[in-house]
């Protein structure tokens, strides 16, 4: 089996996953995926909006579905997204940390995946400001 290969966790796993749960060891590049890949901020997005999602039933099932609680439905999912956003760095960080990776694995495959750009940037500041 080559160590290239990405075990994708099922259903069930995943739901595990997102609420904060450690995965089996065999789906470790899988998690440094999910963290770093170039759609991690819609996967981020996708992570706080399943864990909105059973509050959502919970209250549309009391409360029934009126416009007061498709309100509260709306900002709740907004600020959760809000800090989901704010804080993905350190949640991802945290995540990585968990699934075995050492500290500061995260900044490093941003850094590669994003080298060429970084360096452009790097150029056009010492030339504007140096």
């Amino acid at each position: 089996m080559s160590a290239n290969v990405i075990h994708r966790p099922d259903p069930a796993r995943w739901i595990w996953y997102v609420y904060g749960g450690t995965l089996p060891a065999r789906y470790r590049t899988w998690v440094l995926h999910d963290l770093t890949a170039g759609t991690r901020w819609w996967r981020q997005v996708a992570r706080t909006t399943a864990t909105m999602v059973p509050l959502a039933v919970l209250g549309l099932t009391i409360l029934g579905p009126t416009w007061i609680t498709w309100a509260a439905i709306g900002g709740g999912l907004s600020i959760a997204l809000i800090y989901a956003a704010a804080y993905i760095d350190q949640s991802a960080e945290h995540r990585l940390g968990k699934h075995g990776y050492p500290m500061g694995t995260l900044a490093q495959k941003l850094d590669e995946a994003h080298a060429d750009t970084n360096a452009i940037r790097r150029q056009r500041y010492n030339s504007t400001y140096r």
